[in-house]
């Protein structure tokens, strides 16, 4: 079983298929088919639980065992993937800055799904914006920045 965000659970389906690993067995990598999608949001997680069936042949794989699982989320046309550094989460917002003519510029934006050390984000950006690595609310709203 594995828990989707609520904004992406309309991108599954049961002909859906996931990949997952599991700590014992680092260098393996296995295959499982979505089967049942629960069809509501459990309402702290703000998540829909979908069930995959493993079909556990080699009997490699053992009750309990926790699995890190990919679920091939189709990815936004408005939405930019940049590495989590890149985005301020203040006590007021959580933003980017964006550079222009030597200025830092703050975007306010939402976090989507993240992977890794990388996070989807939405906001009023463009695919030439050049953004600020290592963001920080002390670079403040209309201060000089050095662009690379």
């Amino acid at each position: 079983m594995v828990s989707i965000p609520e904004n992406s659970t309309g991108a599954l389906s049961n002909k859906s298929e996931v990949s997952f690993t599991v700590k014992a067995l680092p260098n393996e990598k296995f295959t499982a088919q979505v089967k049942r999608l629960a069809g509501a949001l459990d309402e702290k997680l703000r998540s829909e639980r979908l069930e995959m069936d493993v079909y556990n042949k080699d009997k490699k794989l053992l009750p309990h065992m926790f699995a890190e699982v990919n679920v091939p989320l189709p990815g936004n046309d408005s939405t930019f993937i940049v590495p989590k550094t890149a985005v301020v989460t203040s006590t007021e917002k959580v933003f980017v800055i964006k550079v222009v003519n030597h200025k830092a510029q703050w975007v306010d934006a939402k976090k989507g799904v993240s992977s890794g050390d990388m996070v989807e984000v939405y906001g009023d950006l463009k695919p030439d914006d050049q953004l600020v690595k290592a963001a920080s609310d002390e670079i403040r709203d209309g201060s000089s920045v050095k662009d690379k």
